[in-house]
């Protein structure tokens, strides 16, 4: 088996899980509620797809502002396994800071360089290229939009196709669209 020489590190919410429906839940920390919950929630459609073959290409990993506890129950509610998550409590400082990504990539044993990381707020953007990794912006309902990205140095998607068509193109020495 060849060692994987890339890794997609995912933010989880609004990216990887679409969890907008139990936010005001979360930001009034009723963590029983929002566990009860999880039913409100949903992966974008090809999410299963995406992360199958993505996988065959790079290692994986999720990068969220969220705590660890929420962070394992919601990916193990969707039944989503990736082999490394950095959460919170992980980390001193947080995204926009570049420490979770640095974070994620020692885990993963590979360069912050040969790091790509999908998120849908700037600072995720903000995070992984002061980290020296490769950013890509996902909005699946518009709250980011191209104009806010644009300069920023990321690609800008607003579905999986779009993201794994640009981490294909990163990882073949390719600058994906800003």
């Amino acid at each position: 088996m060849v060692a994987k020489k890339w890794a997609v590190l995912l933010d989880l919410d609004q990216t990887l899980v679409l969890t907008d429906a139990i936010e005001p839940l979360r930001r009034r920390r009723a963590w029983f509620k929002v566990y009860n919950s999880f039913d409100q929630t949903a992966v974008p459609p090809g999410t299963a797809r995406f992360l199958s073959k993505v996988g065959e290409l790079a290692k994986l990993g999720v990068v969220t502002t969220s705590q660890r506890t929420y962070a394992e129950r919601l990916l193990a509610y969707h039944r989503l396994q990736l082999p490394v998550l950095v959460a919170f409590h992980d980390v001193t400082q947080r995204k926009p800071h570049p420490e979770p990504i640095l974070k994620a990539a020692a885990r993963l044993e590979l360069d912050p360089a040969q790091c790509i990381h999908v998120g849908d707020q700037i600072s995720d953007i903000d995070a992984a290229l002061r980290a020296g990794a490769s950013a890509i912006a996902l909005s699946w309902d518009g709250a980011l939009d191209k104009g806010s990205v644009r300069g920023k140095g990321a690609a800008f998607c607003s579905g999986w196709d779009e993201v794994l068509e640009n981490i294909t193109a990163l990882m073949r020495g390719r600058r994906t669209p800003a």
